[in-house]
Order: structure tokens, then C-alpha cells, then sequence
């Protein structure tokens, strides 16, 4: 129970690391820029708060000179993201080759050494620590990039398939022959993983939206400058936007507009049904109509578990229950035939009968007088 305890702890832990680097390396990569080179004119004619607050960009949508300055920046940034795990084992795995070397005095025999304990010669040639959270948030930061910018720049996508097979690689050999044995995880963390994945596109639809709304790339709309240093105006404000999301006068920009709303809707929708008939679904799923636990228990499965976990708290002091749980137990009232757990009852693998006939073994059983006893029969068969 604590060991389990524990892992749960440690996953929960891994989960909140991934996120937070995932947003941090999102942020600094794909939004610190674009906002650091954006300017608001087209919104509050530079005297509103979002012309105070950036102040200094030059670019008011997504246009030729964005691709050529911010959109390259971008891309190269996430190519040297997909090459770091080259670079990483170059640089890092050298400093780990030499360490070791330096050790045992450049020699050959990997027992010499100068360590002064069993542990720092185990920390030194046992290799790094795998840190699956950062492998995940770097999945999440390509998925995340590409289908925030890949529909305008569509080399993104090829970008993060070739950080995926790099990843793969040097994943499936470097845990083999370089990480130290990783630490036991659940599955919990790559769920979480998934549920981030499936949301990503969903969450990039209005971007893609006001990157297809680009009126002097797909309108050819222009505006004159008075002098150089003015800022180009782009027309693209959220009135000219909406004037694409007419049903009947479908653009280019309208798709993703659409499947952004339906998705929400639906959502929305599955959300509502959940919570008025979540009392009822509940009731319907509640082990298939069984009794609670302790009262679907068979009447001889409640005197293996009672009789076991008083045999071992009285002969070594072990308890596997809680007490409010073992008081439960003991006070459980056996459930109509039809309400009962057919079959093994719990996950102990000695509880279950094929293991007992194997192994031959017979559980302390709790008998009708209150002691504690094994017939010293071994069960052949069981009754239907």
C-alpha cells in the first residue's frame, strides 16, 4: 500500500513536471515570439493597452514579412529542438566516457577506480537518469507547434515527424545501453500525455483561423505608405474576420472557424448529458448490480480475508487493511446470492484457487467459533 502509495505520488509529480516544462518550452518557442514582434495598430489604432504593452513589433498579422523574419526563426529553433537529443548524448554521454575514464586513469580495467564508496562508483557507471517527463514535453512541444503553425508553414509537420523518428531512435537504444534502470511508472503519465495530444489541434483551430484571414496574401487588400517607417496595416481586425464565417459564403478561413465551434458544441453537449444523468448512469454501472463490496463477498472469501489478516497481525504484526476497512469487513452483512462476487474476489494471487491447488497452499480461515485455523485440505473443485 505505500509502495503504491508512492508510485502514485511520484506520477503525480512527473505528470505537473511534464506540463510545466511542455508550457514553459511552448511559450518561449511559439508565443514570446510572435508577440515580441507584434504590433496592434489594426486593433486600437496604437492607443489602446495592447499598443502600450507591445510597443515595439512591427507586424500586425501574418503576412510575407512575418514568414521571411519570424516564421524562419521558427522553424529553425524547432529543428535544433529535434536535433537535441543528437547533440545531447554527443556532449553529455563524451563528459560521462571521460569521467569515467579520468577514474580509472585512462587504463581499460573498469574496476579501477578512485571512488571512495560502493555508491559513488555505482552513481558514476550507472549512467544518467531517464527523464521520461522531458522526453514527453518535447512530444507535446513539436505536436504543439506544428499544428499551431503548420498549417502556414506545412514543413512543421515534416519537421516533427523527423523529431519523432530521432526520438524513437535514440530512446529505444539509449534506455537499453546508456540510462540507468528507470524508475517503475504507471501508465498515468502517458495517458496524460494523450489527453494533452488530443486536445492540442482542437485548441490551435482559432489561430489557424486568423492566419488564413490574411488579407494581402488571400485578398490582395494593400495600403499605402506615407513614409518607410510607418507601420504596415494589415485591415485584419475581428469585424473583417467574422465577415468569413457566413455559412451561405464559405473562404478560406471558414473551415477552421466551423470545426472549432462543433467540436466545442459537441463537448459542451456531452458535458450537459454527463451531469444530468451522471446520478442515474452511475446507479446503472455500480458493479453490474452487485451489493458493495464487502457485502458481495462470499461467505467463505470473508473468512480467508477476516481469518488471514487477524493470523498475520497476531503471529508477525502485518496488517493489510485499515482498520476502519477490516471493521467493515468484519461487520458486513453476506448480500442475496445474485448480488454476490462470482469467483476470485480480490487481487491477491493466493486467493484464488488454481494458485492454492499449484502451490498447494491453504489460507488461515476464520471459523464459526472465532478461531483461526487451516483444515489442512486442499480444494479440488468448487461448487457452482
Amino acid at each position: 500500500m505505500i509502495a503504491g502509495l508512492r508510485l502514485k505520488t511520484m506520477t503525480a509529480e512527473t505528470d505537473l513536471t511534464m506540463i510545466a516544462i511542455f508550457v514553459g518550452q511552448f511559450v518561449n518557442t511559439a508565443i514570446l515570439l510572435v508577440l515580441n514582434n507584434a504590433n496592434f495598430n489594426d486593433f486600437d489604432e496604437g492607443v489602446g493597452p495592447l499598443s502600450t504593452v507591445f510597443m515595439v513589433g512591427t507586424e500586425c498579422d501574418f503576412g510575407v514579412n512575418w514568414y521571411r523574419k519570424i516564421g524562419a526563426i521558427i522553424i529553425s529553433t524547432l529543428i535544433a529542438q529535434a536535433m537535441w537529443p543528437l547533440i545531447e548524448l554527443t556532449i553529455f554521454g563524451a563528459m560521462l566516457k571521460g569521467t569515467q575514464w579520468m577514474d580509472r586513469d585512462f587504463g581499460s580495467d573498469s574496476y579501477s577506480t578512485k571512488m571512495p564508496t560502493a555508491q559513488a562508483y555505482v552513481d558514476l557507471y550507472a549512467g544518467p537518469i531517464y527523464l521520461i517527463h522531458y522526453r514527453y514535453s518535447m512530444i507535446l512541444l513539436h505536436i504543439g507547434c506544428a499544428f499551431l503553425y503548420g498549417t502556414a508553414m506545412p514543413i512543421l509537420f515534416v519537421v516533427a515527424f523527423f523529431a519523432f523518428v530521432i526520438l524513437y531512435l535514440n530512446e529505444r537504444l539509449l534506455v537499453c545501453y546508456y540510462y540507468r534502470e528507470p524508475p517503475s511508472f504507471d501508465e498515468q503519465i502517458t495517458l496524460k500525455a494523450i489527453s494533452l495530444i488530443r486536445w492540442l489541434p482542437t485548441m490551435c483551430l482559432p489561430f489557424i483561423f486568423w492566419q488564413m484571414g490574411n488579407r494581402q496574401i488571400f485578398e490582395t487588400e494593400t495600403y499605402i505608405l506615407d513614409r518607410s517607417s510607418d507601420v504596415k496595416l494589415s485591415g485584419h481586425t475581428i469585424e473583417t474576420a467574422m465577415t468569413h464565417t457566413n455559412p451561405l459564403q464559405m473562404t478560406y478561413n471558414s473551415g477552421p472557424f466551423f470545426l472549432f465551434v462543433s467540436i466545442l458544441t459537441f463537448y459542451i453537449l456531452k458535458w450537459f448529458k454527463e451531469m444530468v444523468l451522471d446520478d442515474e448512469e452511475e446507479e446503472d454501472q455500480l458493479c453490474e448490480g452487485l451489493a458493495d463490496y464487502y457485502s458481495a463477498l462470499e461467505e467463505n472469501d470473508k473468512a480467508v480475508l477476516v481469518g488471514t489478516e487477524k493470523y498475520f497481525l497476531e503471529n508477525y504484526g502485518i496488517r493489510t487493511f485499515q482498520e476502519a476497512q477490516f471493521e467493515r469487513l468484519q461487520k458486513s452483512e453476506s448480500a442475496d446470492l445474485e448480488k454476490i462476487i462470482m469467483g476470485v474476489a480480490t487481487y491477491r494471487p493466493m486467493d484464488s484457487i488454481r494458485y492454492q491447488q499449484e502451490l498447494q497452499f491453504e489460507p488461515p480461515r476464520l471459523e464459526e467459533d472465532g478461531s483461526i485455523k487451516r483444515d489442512g485440505v486442499i480444494f479440488i473443485s468448487t461448487v457452482e
